[in-house]
């Protein structure tokens, strides 16, 4: 799911086992990875002055065949197409929504009925999480997390961390948060650090994705952003406090909304944005490009 459709549906109403790696610092020096002080454990912090490629699939079996630093891709992506990226040196993202119940997800009937919200515009098999109350639902999003470890994941891609944003309108035209649960921006920086923390535990990375109005109160704490269509509507500036503080910024801009990549390669560059271009539907056979 992509933070675009949302926007679309609502008419505008509101505008990544264990595996450690090293980082390298300016000088080529390599680094040792962040070590956890409570449980020992190592993850990958990828650092912006690496300035890593990127490919983001989502749906169909995988392509392979890319030449980039990274893969961000699903959760339930076969092992065997993970082992093939992995014996090529590629870091792997493991994509899965926090903030929503996909009814296509085996763990999907787990989730408590008093939890579980409206339904995510534009999808009807989709409904917000109330994740001002986690806790109630916590232990399967952190079977998730072990999940990605276990097959071999670097990191964590927690979608839709940003329901404060969502806003609908009711049957008198009354614009009324599109959740039901009345969700702020300290809702989705708390539940941010708490998936951070625990993806950390485990030898994971963990990434913001969107919400850049909590940018500021994240990212010491995570370890890099990804950004749909910021060039499109315009907040780009906003998550540059992820490569101030060396920390990846990957940017995906989309085909259907934006004529020509290049039109945003000028300002990617110039942020020191990993950029790429993409189908909505982050299918195998949509284009995909990347800044130069």
């Amino acid at each position: 799911m992509n933070r675009l459709a949302t926007l679309l549906t609502t008419s505008f109403l509101t505008v990544v086992g264990l595996v450690a790696c090293s980082s390298i610092d300016s000088e080529g020096t390599e680094q040792e990875p962040a070590i956890t002080a409570a449980t020992g454990a190592k993850w990958w912090q990828p650092t912006a002055e690496q300035k890593l490629t990127w490919y983001w699939q989502l749906q169909d079996d995988i392509d392979i065949s890319h030449d980039v630093d990274v893969y961000n891709i699903d959760i339930d992506t076969p092992q065997k197409t993970i082992d093939l990226l992995k014996a090529r040196g590629i870091k792997l993202i493991c994509y899965f929504s926090v903030g929503t119940v996909e009814a296509f997800r085996p763990d999907a009937g787990q989730f408590s009925p008093d939890i579980v919200g409206e339904t995510y515009p534009g999808y009807d098999d989709e409904r917000w999480l109330d994740i001002s109350n986690f806790e109630k639902y916590s232990s399967i999003m952190l079977q998730r997390i072990d999940r990605c470890a276990e097959k071999g994941f670097d990191g964590v891609e927690g979608d839709n961390v940003d329901a404060f944003y969502q806003q609908g309108v009711d049957a008198t035209g009354a614009v009324q948060r599109g959740t039901s649960f009345g969700l702020t921006q300290q809702h989705s920086v708390d539940y941010v650090l708490w998936l951070a923390e625990e993806s950390h535990k485990r030898g994971l990375a963990f990434g913001l994705k969107n919400a850049e109005a909590i940018a500021y109160d994240v990212v010491s704490k995570v370890d890099w952003i990804i950004t749909e269509s910021c060039y499109v509507y315009g907040w780009c500036d906003q998550a540059r406090i992820f490569v101030d503080s060396n920390k990846p910024v990957f940017m995906a801009e989309y085909v259907e909304y934006l004529s020509d990549l290049n039109l945003a390669c000028g300002q990617a560059r110039r942020y020191g944005y990993s950029a790429i271009y993409r189908d909505t539907g982050l299918t195998a056979g949509g284009i995909f490009k990347a800044c130069q």
